[in-house]
């Protein structure tokens, strides 16, 4: 009866020692699925974050584009007439303008009211009896305007390069 007992005590510490050896088997693979699991979700949320600034970016690049493109095309188009700031070309700068001022942070939002307002002093400006210096003075404005909101854009647009590594 002795060896029988020792016997089912073997047997009894095998099946715990199996029982326990399963147990933790158990607990490292639940615990290694947990942290696979949250290594996958962050990096998911990081390229989602990602993706979508992104495509913030992208907008604000083509809505700069766009008004320095319209800030110049008015210069041009009225490079030697006055614009009465009714007509759809302006309606539409005054457009692209307001979707800056919605979407930028407060740098660019400055130096866009700058380049409007100094688009707006060369545009409406009678030039029939204007003095040539005048009218080169008020252009060379419009230039450094125009060239001051490229330089801020740029910066902009790299602060997501920059974010990103």
């Amino acid at each position: 009866t002795e060896g029988i007992r020792e016997i089912m005590a073997l047997t009894w510490i095998d099946v715990a020692d199996t029982a326990i050896k399963i147990g933790l088997g158990s607990l490292i693979t639940a615990l290694s699925g947990i942290a696979i699991l949250k290594k996958t979700q962050s990096h998911e949320l990081n390229k989602d974050r990602i993706s979508f600034e992104l495509e913030r970016v992208t907008e604000r690049k083509e809505k700069y584009v766009e008004f320095l493109a319209q800030s110049q095309a008015l210069v041009q188009k009225y490079l030697n007439a006055s614009c009465s700031c009714q007509g759809e070309d302006y309606i539409n700068y005054l457009r692209i303008y307001n979707e800056i001022q919605i979407i930028s942070d407060d740098v660019i939002r400055i130096s866009a009211y700058e380049l409007l307002c100094s688009v707006n002093e060369f545009i409406v400006i009678n030039k029939s009896g204007l003095e040539r210096e005048m009218r080169n003075s008020i252009r060379k404005n419009v230039d450094s305007c125009v060239g001051k909101m490229q330089k801020l854009a740029q910066r902009d647009i790299e602060k997501f390069r920059t974010m990103q590594t």
